[in-house]
């Protein structure tokens, strides 16, 4: 049987999922780690001194995922396209100069300390609460790097196929910031340095689980020496920020929001916004995990400009992330006061307000969750201005009207903040996009012939006559498609007597683009354990009558190709040519 039907699409995004939740449950945990031991031990004026902070980390963040996310989205895209060489390069180039913005960072608020403690709100005169903030800067600050490091190998290792060596990774960082911050805050008593060590420790100590994954193993990535290039790290990152802008946003909200929050109700008011937002994680983490399958799967369908398959990998993400971040938020809207209680709020004026701010927040995420998979999907099939518009309505354009409104008008209840900003950005974004609709696909579609043949040599006698008219469509000359014929039948048998010769279940996804440029590229996926075709031993192939037909194939196949590109990703075999 022959036809259009995806049966990869679904798998790979399974495969992709199920490992994010696990990580982003321990993520969760990690970030709110620091918050909840601090509470305990400290009370409102620890959690208060750590909230103080959000500001530094948003901007932290803002660097670290713009080159994270941007570069990771180009190096899946590079791959699709069967352009390994290149992906390492720009792996290598982003890596750099994302290092070389870490250290400056770094530098800069360790040699003014003081100035910025003062830009976060937080004076002299403030007594322990100023001691405290000062702690938890100092070394989160010093830590920039590794931060860095941290999150941008993530990226990139979920990017190469390597998801489990990520999850491994940020779970034994989780597990490692947790008992070290039970050790140095409630046994040593180190307060809020001391959280801020166990975070620094477990983002180390996560990178150390990383580094044999860049030792050229079964993925591309790999490590050598690379000429620098600010161009091609700033071109990636000009991608990520289109959604990483947002901490920009965000750094400004936060400073507003504090210094409200600190004049109407004191650290009080300044530790019940930490709480919330500590909270959050265990909801926008969700979201975030099927935003991190989907980043790699829709930049790899991009490069291969399956726009079907883009489209249905944003499907998925929405019904995952909507299922898991609204199931969360729907047990924190229940249990608002355990919730509060667990941070160490528990007075009861403090669990009154708490609560009420925390439901609200639940109701926000569910907008706030959808438009996050909107911008995930817009940067990985390059659209960056819808996701660019869609990050400043919600972190700028909405975001900060509303909260002066509330801060002038009505500050005691700057929680409306969160399900006004979420709903209202949603809905002027759709908007936006009905008066400015897409006028074309990422690539003209009549441009892509995509079939879908099982594993029976007789399914490849109907896709040579298709394959002939499509590529005469295009102006191809006799040698062309003749070529074109010969990759296609010499590739789907070597797969169908080699890797499909004890099942009758196999598929096999036949993807071919007219390029503008000229030309033909070839994508086959098929669902055999692992098998390169291109790995067969052509040397039988001038024995003494005894030799393998597919290896003399193959080495037909790759003397006529311009390249040839295999991978094994998210459990398929994928090949790309260029003919």
């Amino acid at each position: 049987m022959r036809g259009k039907h995806d049966i990869f699409t679904a798998k790979m995004f399974r495969r992709m999922v199920v490992p994010s939740l696990c990580a982003s449950f321990g993520l969760a945990f990690s970030d709110m780690a620091d918050a909840l031991v601090v509470g305990w031990r400290m009370g409102e004026t620890g959690l208060a001194a750590i909230g103080m902070t959000l500001p530094l980390f948003m901007a932290i963040n803002l660097f670290m995922h713009g080159f994270g996310i941007g570069g990771s989205v180009r190096f899946a895209q590079l791959l699709g396209e069967g352009r390994r060489e290149e992906a390492v390069r720009s792996f290598h180039q982003v890596l750099q100069l994302a290092l070389a913005v870490g250290c400056l960072l770094a530098l800069s608020v360790e040699l003014f300390t003081g100035a910025a403690l003062r830009l976060l709100g937080a004076a002299e005169s403030g007594g322990e609460l100023y001691r405290q903030t000062a702690a938890y800067v100092r070394v989160i600050a010093a830590g920039i790097p590794v931060f860095f490091l941290n999150y941008i190998l993530n990226y990139y290792l979920r990017c190469d196929g390597q998801q489990r060596r990520a999850v491994a990774g940020f779970l034994t960082g989780t597990v490692t910031d947790i008992g070290l911050n039970l050790l140095l805050v409630l046994v040593l008593d180190m307060g809020t340095a001391g959280a801020a060590l166990a975070t620094l420790a477990g983002s180390a100590v996560a990178v150390a689980v990383y580094l044999p994954g860049l030792m050229g193993g079964r993925g591309a990535l790999c490590l050598r020496r690379v000429r620098p290039s600010w161009r091609e790290g700033l071109s990636c990152f000009r991608t990520g920020v289109s959604s990483s802008v947002q901490y920009v946003y965000q750094l400004v909200f936060l400073l507003i929001a504090t210094r409200t929050l600190l004049g109407v109700s004191g650290e009080t008011g300044v530790a019940v916004f930490d709480m919330v937002q500590n909270a959050s994680y265990l909801i926008l983490y969700l979201y975030d995990a099927s935003a991190k399958a989907l980043q790699p799967l829709a930049g790899t369908f991009y490069g291969e400009k399956n726009q079907g398959a883009m489209e249905r990998s944003l499907v998925l993400a929405l019904f995952w992330g909507l299922g898991w971040g609204g199931a969360a938020a729907g047990l924190l809207a229940l249990f608002p006061r355990a919730v509060c209680a667990a941070f160490g709020l528990t007075e009861a004026a403090t669990l009154s307000v708490g609560a009420q701010a925390l439901r609200l927040y639940c109701l926000s995420s569910l907008f706030g969750g959808t438009s996050i998979l909107l911008e995930a999907y817009f940067q990985s099939v390059e659209r960056e201005r819808e996701a660019f518009v869609l990050a400043t309505l919600r972190g700028c354009a909405v975001l900060l009207p509303v909260t002066l409104l509330l801060a002038l008008l009505r500050p005691e209840g700057l929680w409306w903040v969160f399900p006004v900003t979420e709903l209202l950005s949603l809905v002027l974004f759709l908007l936006w996009r009905w008066l400015h609709p897409v006028r074309r696909a990422a690539f003209p579609q009549e441009r892509i012939l995509l079939r879908q043949i099982q594993s029976r040599t007789e399914d490849l006698g109907g896709l040579t006559a298709e394959t002939e008219a499509f590529c005469q469509q295009w102006g191809a000359t006799p040698r062309q498609i003749y070529l074109v014929n010969l990759v296609i039948e010499e590739l789907a048998v070597a797969i169908i007597s080699k890797a499909f010769s004890t099942r009758r279940d196999g598929s096999i996804q036949i993807t071919l683009i007219a390029c503008e440029e000229g030309g033909f590229q070839l994508h086959l996926r098929d669902n055999a354990a692992g098998f390169n075709p291109f790995s067969l031993e052509t040397g039988k192939a001038g024995g003494d009558g005894d030799f393998d037909m597919d290896a003399m194939g193959m080495m037909v196949v790759k003397k006529q190709a311009k390249a040839f590109f295999y991978r094994q990703y998210q459990g398929f075999n994928t090949l790309v040519v260029s003919i």
